[in-house]
C-alpha cells in the first residue's frame, strides 16, 4: 500500500473541460486508487452528478494533496489534474 488516501471528486465542466467546478457531494475516501476507480461509475450516476447544470460531469480519483492544489472555484482540468487530458481526447 502506498500510504496515500484517495478522494473521489466530481466536477461539472464545459464540454471541453477547460472550465470546471467541483461539485458538492459525499466526501468519500479510499485507501487505494483501485478502490477509488471502482467507484467512479456510481459517482457519475449519483443524484449530485445527474442534477448538475453542466454539459459534462467527470469523476476523478485524486490524492488529498491534488485536491488541495486545485483550490476552490473554477479550474481548467485539462491542465490541473492528471488523467483529465486523456478524458478530453
Amino acid at each position: 500500500m502506498s500510504g496515500l488516501i484517495y478522494a473521489l471528486a466530481l466536477f461539472g465542466c464545459s464540454d471541453d473541460g477547460t472550465l470546471c467546478e467541483r461539485l458538492q457531494g459525499p466526501d468519500t475516501r479510499y485507501e487505494s486508487r483501485v478502490e477509488c476507480l471502482a467507484s467512479q461509475s456510481d459517482a457519475i450516476e449519483s443524484d449530485v452528478a445527474m442534477s448538475a447544470d453542466y454539459p459534462s460531469v467527470f469523476a476523478e480519483c485524486m490524492t488529498s494533496g491534488e485536491l488541495i492544489a486545485l483550490g476552490t472555484g473554477k479550474v481548467d482540468l485539462t491542465k490541473s489534474a492528471k488523467g483529465f487530458a486523456a478524458l478530453m481526447d
